[in-house]
């Protein structure tokens, strides 16, 4: 009788160990952040105000996403992985309406990147007449306004 309950309390060792292991596992596998596999996303809105579609036209020296045209309030969104190590994903957009013709890089891992200036995993922007404004997390607002030039608006 005492082997018999030897053995089982063994067994109830062994086996509990084997679950701390396996959850010790997922939870590693869960919550552990591989720069390597992190994905960005931008998600640009049509905010022109007047009506007026927006076509965009996005690219890196990597990827061409094709021409994207945008009724007023309109959204269109991508995802990408960038470039940790080396810090150089860029992507650029040609933005034009009635009239107008204007370049701005959306995502730029000087400015955006998760190391750098203002860093953002989801790039969330309103494209206006007076130029790209990007949504701050912090401040629940987009207020991280630029110039179609690239530069900060204060």
């Amino acid at each position: 009788m005492t082997s018999i309950i030897l053995k089982t309390q063994v067994h109830v060792v062994v086996i509990s160990l084997l679950i701390q292991i396996a959850f010790s596992s997922q939870a590693k596998n869960e919550f552990d952040l591989n720069w390597s596999t992190i994905k960005s996303m931008v998600r640009i809105t049509n905010r022109l105000g007047d009506g007026s579609t927006l076509n965009l036209h996005c690219k890196s020296s990597d990827d061409d996403l094709g021409l994207k045209i945008l009724a007023p309030n309109g959204s269109w969104s991508f995802k990408f992985r960038p470039n940790i190590i080396f810090g150089v994903t860029l992507f650029s957009c040609h933005f034009t309406w009635p009239g107008q013709s204007k370049w701005f890089n959306i995502y730029d891992d000087d400015r955006d990147g998760v190391r750098k200036g203002i860093p953002c995993i989801y790039c969330i922007w309103d494209i206006s007449k007076n130029g790209p404004c990007r949504f701050s997390e912090r401040d629940d607002a987009f207020n991280i306004c630029y110039d179609w030039n690239g530069n900060r608006r204060s």
